[in-house]
């Protein structure tokens, strides 16, 4: 009986101590669990992992992972792009394009992290040169239950995809922000070649989009590297979002790696981030004159309309096989592109 009494106070149950025994238990049950799941029924999924969690190999084009096109892979909505998505191409071959998705969501979300972890280690099982150039993360902001606390940690041990941001959990005040300062002084990345920049672009997405990472690599393969901004372009007509400025969509866009870094230190993104995460996004860019080379994605970006009426940026389902169909309000067809993001969102 002693010797459990020491053991007990050694492990820090006694009174007063943060950890009570049911926590405790939690743990020693979840590791156990964990255990169980790793070596007994999915023994191979490290491998599955390995490719979504940044492992090594290169991505050379694969010319089976994207349907043939006959036309550029984004369009341009600003001067001089064009010139600068050619040089950028150009260069591409040697240094294949990097790019880290943060998937903002909530330390609770257990089912839709596993959700979308099966989804997109399948994708990179079936196209292994995305493995170390397309990185997913789940970022959220301090853990505050102690369950919640426990079970991130097993998480994190077990996946390593999580980036736990220091703010306190919100939508709209900060925390795109803090997201995008925090990559910049984590990876530390340099444009006057003391350091090689460790991403191409860092991406935004919502927990509610499901993003086809082939199709996404080889859209930005033929973007600029430099003062980009990429997404659904908004507003995509007067009648519902004027006079708001241009911004893309908050379902997922992407800087550079040059804008991520900006962001970090700019003044007018730190003293001004309170207020829709994407229009804010926008408008730090608008307000300094950065980002001109835009890249619309529209009709490949979408909401998924469910049974809200059909606009400009809300439609049906578009199955990757489809070649044609008729455009919204006046947006170019989609093509021969296969679609790169759906939000399942019927608002």
């Amino acid at each position: 009986m002693s010797s459990s009494s020491s053991l007990y106070k050694q492990l820090g149950l006694g009174v007063g101590s943060p950890v009570s025994p049911s926590h405790l238990l939690l743990l020693v049950l979840g590791v156990g669990f964990l255990a169980l799941t790793v070596f007994v029924v999915h023994p191979n999924e490290f491998r599955i992992q390995a490719l979504i969690s940044g492992g090594g190999g290169g991505c050379g084009r694969d010319a089976s992972s994207v349907d043939a096109v006959d036309e550029p892979p984004v369009k341009a909505v600003s001067g001089g792009t064009r010139d600068a998505a050619v040089t950028a191409a150009a260069g591409a071959a040697a240094d294949d394009v990097r790019v880290l998705i943060g998937i903002q969501t909530l330390p609770s979300k257990y089912e839709r992290r596993n959700m979308l972890r099966t989804i997109y280690s399948l994708q990179a099982r079936e196209q292994p040169s995305l493995a170390g150039r397309v990185d997913v993360r789940f970022v959220f902001c301090n853990v505050t239950s102690p369950v919640d606390a426990v079970l991130v940690s097993l998480e994190i041990m077990r996946y390593g995809d999580i980036i736990v941001l220091d703010c306190a959990e919100n939508m709209d005040k900060g925390k795109t922000y803090t997201f995008f300062s925090t990559v910049a002084r984590a990876f530390n990345g340099s444009d006057d070649g003391a350091a090689p920049r460790p991403y191409d672009y860092v991406m935004k997405a919502d927990d509610d989009t499901y993003l086809r990472l082939p199709a996404l690599a080889e859209s930005l393969r033929g973007a600029a590297r430099e003062d980009a901004y990429y997404g659904l372009q908004m507003p995509c007509d007067r009648e519902n979002f004027y006079p708001f400025p241009p911004f893309m969509s908050g379902m997922g866009y992407a800087l550079s790696w040059d804008l991520v870094q900006w962001v970090a230190t700019a003044e007018v993104s730190r003293r001004d981030r309170v207020g829709p995460e994407d229009m804010w996004t926008g408008r730090w860019l608008n307000l300094a004159g950065k980002a001109k080379n835009r890249y619309d994605n529209a009709p490949r970006m979408y909401n998924y309309r469910g049974n809200s009426p059909v606009s400009c940026f809300r439609h049906d389902f578009i199955h990757p096989g489809h070649h044609r169909r008729p455009h919204a309000q006046g947006r170019r067809p989609l093509g021969r592109h296969a679609p790169l993001l759906q939000r399942d969102r019927h608002s």
